[in-house]
Order: structure tokens, then sequence, then C-alpha cells
């Protein structure tokens, strides 16, 4: 029989990617989708007998805390994205506790339970970096599925972990799955654009169905955004960012649809039960 794989959704407003000197200044003013687009991935799960881990923004938790509810209420595992959508290299490591724990307080208000995993923003992609798990740890977290080490653009990597592991500190950190490819660079196939955009359908299913015989279950991991066909971004989006957004978007919600019928989704919290009891 094969596994359940992790499926993961990151929650955030189309806005949430702003790259502005001023920063977040009119967030209040810009129109909202994150609640029709939640709602189409719930329905899809719904349909499709899936559950999922949804990685929450406290942003979006705090203007949309019934949207939370309806997530948890459906059966899906609640974690956090962070509070504020910075990449975690930006962030002193006073402010990045300051923003876990933002984050966990409206999370875990909103379920009446408390928080245990987390995913960074732009994920962790430098070893250097690694100190945000530490952080986590003493937040009491007891999960991360943020590090990546990976070249932002080609976005491939050479050496990928592709087991789940323990830090040093406790959390277990539950990677991204890569495919190994192209002379020795692996490729990511299982979450954002290569997941529903870029790559044909069939070679995401094939590396799934490898990464089932070789590892056990995959995380996979999308952005409600990514199901909109209107592409929203802010000024002064770098051009490369426009169109990582724009490319393929037609793709995405058949791709996605096809991919629940085809492989069975559980949250986080369920695939690696034994790893977390532990």
């Amino acid at each position: 029989m094969a596994p359940a794989h992790a499926l993961t959704i990151d929650v955030e407003e189309w806005f949430h990617d702003d790259w502005r000197s001023d920063r977040g200044a009119d967030w209040n003013d810009l129109p909202s989708t994150v609640v029709d687009d939640v709602l189409l991935v719930l329905d899809l799960l719904a349909r499709a007998g899936a559950r999922a881990t949804f990685f929450v923004l406290g942003d979006v938790a705090r203007r949309k805390p019934e949207l939370v509810r309806r997530i948890a209420a459906a059966g899906h595992e609640i974690a956090s994205h962070g509070d504020t959508h910075r990449p975690v290299p930006t962030q002193s490591r006073v402010q990045f506790t300051a923003d876990v724990d933002a984050s966990l307080a409206v999370l875990s208000d909103c379920i009446g339970a408390a928080v245990t995993g987390y995913r960074a923003p732009y994920f962790l992609r430098r070893a250097r970096d690694l100190w945000a798990i530490e952080v986590l740890a003493e937040l009491g977290l007891r999960y991360d599925s943020s590090y990546v080490p990976v070249r932002w653009m080609p976005y491939l990597g050479r050496d990928i972990p592709r087991v789940p592991y323990r830090h040093q500190c406790g959390v277990w950190e539950f990677p991204l799955p890569f495919a190994e490819r192209f002379g020795g660079w692996n490729l990511p196939y299982a979450g954002g654009g290569p997941l529903l955009r870029f790559l044909p359908y069939r070679v995401v299913e094939q590396a799934l169905r490898a990464h089932e015989a070789a590892v056990g279950p995959a995380v996979v991991y999308c952005h409600p955004w990514e199901l909109d066909p209107e592409v929203r971004t802010l000024p002064g989006t770098p051009r490369y960012v426009r169109l990582w957004k724009q490319l393929g978007r037609a793709r995405t919600l058949p791709a996605l649809t096809r991919l629940l019928a085809t492989f069975t989704f559980r949250p986080i919290r369920e695939v690696y039960v034994h790893e977390l009891a532990a």
C-alpha cells in the first residue's frame, strides 16, 4: 500500500510578498483574496478526501480569524508561517523570536490549541541560518519544514536532505523532496511553481512514485494564490519574481486536482506521527 504524503499549504495574501522599502505601509488598503483562495483549496481537499497542514501567516490569522477556525474545523492541521512574512536572514534573533512568538499566539488563540510546526517565509537556504531552528525549540515547536539548501536561481541544489531528521536541539526537520537529476544537481518538484505550474504532470507523478519507493512519504506544498487565475504583484516587485508568479498559472488548478485524485494526502502531524512521538 502506498504511503500517505504530507500536503502543506502556505497561507498568505498575494501582497505579503512585499519587496518595497516601505513594506506593509498600504496592506490595509489592498484587496484581500486569501479567503476565496483558501476556500477553493478547502473545497478541492474535501472532494478528494484529503487533509493537509496549513502553514498560516500570523498577519492572515489576525485579519481573518474565522478562516483559520474554518480550516481547523475541517480536520486540517494549523502550523505557523511566521507573522509578517519577512525572510529569516533579514531578522536578528530577537526579531525572529518575536515574529514567530506573535504568530503562535494568534494562531493558538484562533484554534484553542497549541501549534507545533513552522515553515519560514522563503524557506531557509543556508546552513548559517539554522540558528532559527534553535529559536523554534525555545518556543516549544516540535518540527520545521523550511530547510532547503538550494541556489535561489536556478533553484537547484547538490547536497539535499531527503529523509526526515532531528536537529541537535530536538526539532524535527521534514524536508521537501528533490529528484536526483541533471548530473549531480537535484531538482525540486513537489512545491510551488515546479509542482503545479512548470513541470509536466507526468514528471511530478514519476518523481513522487520514486520517492515513495526510495524514502517513503514526501512533503508537498503550494500557495492558495497560485489557484487564482489573476496574477497580482506590487509595484517594485523584481521582474524575475513577477515572471515566476505568472508562468503556468492556468495549469495550477487542473494539476492539483489530478494530484489529489492520484495520491493520498494527510497533515504532517499524521504522516510523521511516529517521529513526532519520539
